[in-house]
Parts: structure tokens; sequence; C-alpha cells
């Protein structure tokens, strides 16, 4: 019975703190969506917009790319890191919202 629940567990655990990844991105693009409004272009400068998500315990700080078009926002796992995870990085591509992650379990049990 432990060796089904146990994995659960872990990912419910993960899923919540991956929750804190949305949210940042969720902050990250209604910044976004000011800036152009502003400026008539993304920005790839975390510096440039008017409000930007803190450090949280699971994620490091957010990485932007950014063009006239789309943005890209990547937040990356830190530690202490979950072993069926790992150091995975996920990515949000704006506006369109599409979210990935650089690991297949990532995938399959934490993207909605």
């Amino acid at each position: 019975m432990a060796a089904i629940a146990v994995p659960q567990y872990f990912k419910v655990v993960e899923k919540g703190r991956f929750s804190e990844a949305t949210s940042c991105f969720s902050v990250i693009k209604g910044a976004q969506e000011r800036y152009l409004l502003k400026n008539n272009t993304y920005t790839a400068v975390v510096g440039d917009l008017d409000v930007t998500c803190a450090t949280g315990k699971a994620f490091g700080a957010p990485a932007l790319t950014g063009g006239t078009a789309t943005f890209t926002a990547t937040l990356t796992r830190i530690a202490p890191l979950p072993t069926t995870y790992g150091a995975y990085v996920v990515t949000y591509i704006g506006p369109a919202g599409t979210l990935g992650c650089s690991q297949a379990n990532c995938i399959t049990d934490l993207l909605p």
C-alpha cells in the first residue's frame, strides 16, 4: 500500500509547488500586457515590468525573452529537488499562454 501512496503524496505536494510557477506566470503576463500597451512591444528585461513575482520556495527568479509579438518566461525548480522530477524548467509562452516543461514526468503529472 505504501508503494502506491507515497509516490501519489509526492505528486500532490509537487502540484502544490507547481502552482507557484503558474501564479508567477499570471503576474508576468499582466505586467507584459501593460508594457505592450505603453511600448508597442514585449520586453525581455524583468526590470522593465511594473511588477514581478517574488522568488518563492520552489522556483528561482524568472527569466524573460521578448519580442514584438510574443514573450517567453521561464522558471527553474530549485532545491530541495523532488526525486521524481529533478531540476525541471517550466516555460510560459505568451500572450497565448502555452505552458511547457523540460521533463517528461513534469509534463504528464503537473501540467494542466
